[in-house]
């Protein structure tokens, strides 16, 4: 058995889940989810037939519809759709050859996980807190992990360059950071341009990469869009990793990766798409073709941008943060410190006692209110804090308002 496994910190993957269903009354802030009504699944699923009549000559196989049910190309089929989203929505410039379609942005973090670290003094560098799908696997892989604090907006860049200078002198390499710059999860910063760039000048001038996961990147409520380190990323040192789950609907499950830097390995260089493709092969060999095949007819339908397509979803997550911002100034009386997001499915906030397991489980069995410990998204659980997350993305007003009074009565009761 992988010994690893039974780390305590992979289990708040399936603590929220398990909570809802012990108690099926609660209202949970737990679970950042995009709302049900707006998926389009109908629309998005029909389009399968259309793409297939309109792409025969770009697929392997029969000449009728049977063919995206075949094995398909390991990088994908819509690479060149995907290459056209991202320059139109993200200004991302990436070739077709260099963009991977994975089983969601999971499957895009653990290729990226394997591809990159190979040797036992390879580093990967994160805040604290972050998000655990990425850290937890690579905790199951065995990658040594050097946590940061975060602070203005992002990730303390005083603190990467100190630590990573104290690696190298231990005979380390900080081989790659992991960051969320929009949108954070579970903070919900938004990383501050001139961090952005400082952090692409780190990466270069000490020769590590950028793992930038960017689901959240279309949920901006105000203010201007800053660029993605993607974008911004002259010297090639960010693999960015996006998703449709937040834009079209989750159990698309689709992803995508693009990978265009060149890694050494002894006196040759690799591009890092060539073996993230043989990665892949080992984990899923190809991602389905008729997923493919829906998200690039929507694609199409849309001339490669999402943003009209997510409108209405941004709009409704917006009038749900703004909601949970009402109620718990209402409800919470001054009690807590609750940071207002530029953006994203999600708000932190902090109070004046420190979370642990037990509270938790009081607040959810006594009061009916599930919340997220910022304990949780830290690799040692007996690092406490203050902090809590509230994920307002898929709750109707009455719920929020419901959940909102709740929260407030135990905190008013536990201070």
């Amino acid at each position: 058995m992988n010994s690893r496994l039974t780390d305590p910190y992979l289990d708040s993957m399936n603590l929220l889940n398990e909570l809802s269903l012990l108690y099926p009354g609660a209202v949970s802030f737990g679970s950042g989810r995009p709302k049900e009504e707006l998926f389009e699944v109908e629309s998005v699923v029909s389009g399968i037939k259309d793409y297939a009549a309109r792409h025969k000559p770009a697929l392997v196989g029969s000449d009728n519809l049977n063919r995206l049910g075949q094995y398909n190309m390991t990088k994908g089929i819509i690479n060149e759709s995907i290459s056209r989203l991202l320059l139109n929505d993200e200004g991302i410039t990436a070739d077709p050859e260099d963009i991977l379609l994975t089983d969601g942005a999971q499957e895009g973090m653990a290729i990226v996980i394997h591809a990159l670290f190979g040797s036992p003094e390879d580093v990967l560098m994160i805040s604290e807190p972050s998000y655990v799908g990425f850290v937890g696997y690579a905790k199951i892989c065995g990658i040594p992990l050097c946590p940061i604090g975060r602070k203005e907006g992002g990730m303390d860049l005083d603190e990467l360059e100190e630590k990573m200078l104290a690696l190298h002198n231990q005979g380390k390499r900080l081989r790659a950071v992991y960051e969320v710059p929009d949108f954070h999860n579970p903070t919900a910063e938004y990383m501050p341009l001139n961090s952005r760039r400082r952090l692409l000048d780190l990466a270069e001038k000490y020769d590590f990469y950028i793992v930038e996961d960017n689901p959240y990147g279309y949920y901006l409520y105000e203010g201007e869009k800053i660029p993605t380190l993607k974008a911004l990323d002259i010297h090639r040192r960010v693999i960015y990793i996006g998703s449709f789950s937040k834009t079209i609907f989750p159990s698309l499950r689709l992803g995508y990766l693009v990978a265009d830097l060149d890694l050494s390995i002894g006196s040759r260089k690799v591009r890092l798409s060539e073996l993230c493709k043989k990665v892949k092969s080992f984990l899923t060999v190809n991602t389905s073709a008729l997923l493919q095949a829906m998200a690039g007819e929507l694609l199409e339908r849309e001339d490669f941008s999402l943003k009209s397509f997510v409108k209405p979803k941004v709009s409704s997550c917006l009038h749900s943060r703004n909601l949970l911002l009402s109620a718990l100034d209402r409800h919470l009386e001054g009690r807590c410190t609750v940071a207002k997001p530029a953006g994203g499915f999600f708000m932190a906030a902090e109070c004046s006692f420190e979370w642990t397991r037990p509270l938790l489980m009081e607040c959810v069995r006594d009061y009916g209110v599930i919340i997220c410990p910022m304990y949780m998204f830290r690799l040692n659980e007996t690092d406490r804090s203050h902090g809590f997350r509230l994920a307002f993305s898929n709750l109707d007003p009455e719920t929020i308002e419901t959940g909102a009074e709740r929260l407030g009565a135990f905190i008013r009761n536990r201070i």
